[in-house]
């Protein structure tokens, strides 16, 4: 509308005036809405790890690329190993642990070019100069063969001898099997991979159907390993736990001190922590706030305040997009005392306060937030007054760690631990069926504790399918306790 407009609308009356404000008034607060939903719909797609719950598996390239870039700031040195720092080499390998060794003397003299000795006998000086080379030789497998005769007795009877029992099951060994096991769940190796790194580096001819044989075998030796650990699991006083999807399956991880579970169900519902814990878990859950865990559990929590800083820097981008000041205050008071939480707890951490000076000092920290979520708990913004109201239902469990030993303020055991488990599912887009998903539970269980425990996983699993060809115990995983009654790895050794 031009001015020449405004003024004929003017001058038509009361009426016409009315009329015509109403219309616009209505336009105007149609459009308010569409531009509000514009904005949440901006806010919704700047969510990444970073800022909100959302795995960093979800995050873009580009947002990750964009992401180290303002972290990185330009020091105007040069790349590589600055003045100062410790370099890695490679440390010579003692004599005796040499496989062959060759003696170099020099032809003739540098000065006059005399022809020097080449047996040894000449004048040296000083310790030779040491040079290795590491390299490997052409793998040719190992063959046994066994030839089961038949003899006949003098009654006319013909008996036949039977196979031992360790290899009548298979046409390959514990350790083949194992390799096997190891470049599936470690190294993340398709089966048709493993195909040809057997055919091309080993010189062993095996078929896909094979390779799947002896995966299926290997979560046979796994099983009474597997049933130990979650049996102890119900036991453990304090266990981080988390989820990610699988397919059209959940994956979920429980680390506790000592060892790691690895569980495949059906269900992100609170049901898979049933199979898993049982009907009741009397230890404190260290989690995020998936409500599957809050309907399990009635007894004590820890609430990841990792995840609690990536939603508050969340709405702090809310608030700058919706330019909400009530947002972008709320955000900044609750990282403030976030802040100085954890620097109360590094301090503990490293042995500058003891627990109950950490239980004195956080007192106000832990006082000034129950009364910023009281105090936002009914406010206008929808992200706001949601964190505000779930976190105050939940108040104590934020603060457990300050009480209890062995209890973090992070989730990040259950991070790390699940993490391989997300770089497999991103080549092998998880498991088809129920016998699949309980191979790679058991895997990823046995190779993800040997890594808590500083055991090598290959030797496990080959005495774990070494022992159950013969028939015996399985190997274990649990702890075992010293003089002291202190928990001790049993075994722990590099092998």
């Amino acid at each position: 509308m031009n001015r020449r407009e405004a003024a004929r609308l003017y001058r038509s009356g009361e009426e016409p005036t009315v009329a015509k404000l109403l219309e616009y008034d209505e336009k105007i607060n149609r459009l308010d809405d569409e531009i509000q939903n514009l904005k949440n719909r901006i806010a919704q797609l700047e969510k990444n790890s970073n800022n909100s719950s959302c795995p960093p598996s979800s995050d873009k390239p580009e947002d990750k690329a964009a992401r180290l870039a303002e972290k990185r700031k330009k020091s105007g040195r040069n790349p590589g190993g600055q003045p100062g720092h410790k370099g890695c080499k490679r440390n010579l390998v003692p004599i005796e642990e040499v496989d062959k060794v060759i003696h170099l003397y020099p032809r003739r003299c540098e000065a006059c070019s005399r022809f020097l000795p080449q047996d040894g006998t000449g004048q040296e000086v000083g310790n030779p100069h040491r040079w290795q080379v590491t390299e490997i030789p052409p793998l040719k497998p190992f063959i046994t063969e066994y030839q089961s005769h038949t003899t006949e007795c003098t009654c006319g009877h013909r008996s036949t001898a039977s196979l031992p029992p360790e290899v009548a099951t298979s046409n390959f060994g514990p350790r083949l099997a194992a390799i096997v096991a190891y470049l599936t769940a470690v190294c993340h190796v398709p089966r048709r991979g493993i195909q040809e790194f057997f055919d091309t580096l080993l010189n062993i001819n095996i078929s896909v159907g094979s390779v799947q044989n002896l995966l299926g075998s290997t979560s046979c030796a796994l099983e009474e390993t597997d049933e130990k650990l979650r049996a102890a699991l119900a036991d453990e006083p304090v266990v981080n736990a988390d989820e990610t999807g699988w397919r059209d399956r959940w994956l979920w991880v429980f680390v506790a001190s000592t060892f790691i579970y690895f569980s495949v169900a059906k269900t992100r519902a609170s049901k898979a922590l049933i199979d898993v814990f049982g009907n009741l878990y009397q230890g404190i859950l260290c989690v995020d706030r998936w409500g599957a865990y809050s309907k399990y559990h009635k007894g004590p929590f820890q609430l990841c305040w990792a995840h609690l800083k990536r939603d508050i820097v969340g709405i702090l981008k809310t608030g700058q997009t919706l330019g909400s000041e009530e947002a972008i205050v709320f955000a900044w008071r609750m990282q403030e005392l976030r802040k100085r939480l954890m620097a109360m707890w590094y301090q503990f951490k490293g042995g500058t306060l003891s627990r109950a000076e950490l239980i004195k000092k956080t007192r106000r920290i832990r006082d000034g937030t129950k009364e910023c979520l009281k105090e936002y708990e009914n406010s206008e913004e929808k992200c706001v007054k949601c964190l505000a109201r779930n976190l105050l239902k939940r108040f104590d469990h934020l603060f457990t760690f300050i009480f209890h030993e062995r209890v973090e303020p992070t989730n990040n055991s259950a991070e790390r631990g699940i993490r391989p488990a997300v770089q497999w599912r991103k080549i092998c887009f998880g498991n088809r069926s129920d016998k699949g998903a309980v191979i790679t539970s058991r895997l990823l269980t046995v190779t993800r504790t040997c890594w808590l425990q500083k055991r090598n996983p290959l030797e496990f699993l080959v005495d774990a399918i070494a022992a159950y060809r013969t028939d015996k115990e399985a190997p274990s995983l649990l702890m075992e306790a010293d003089e002291n009654n202190s928990p001790t790895i049993a075994s722990c050794h590099m092998r």
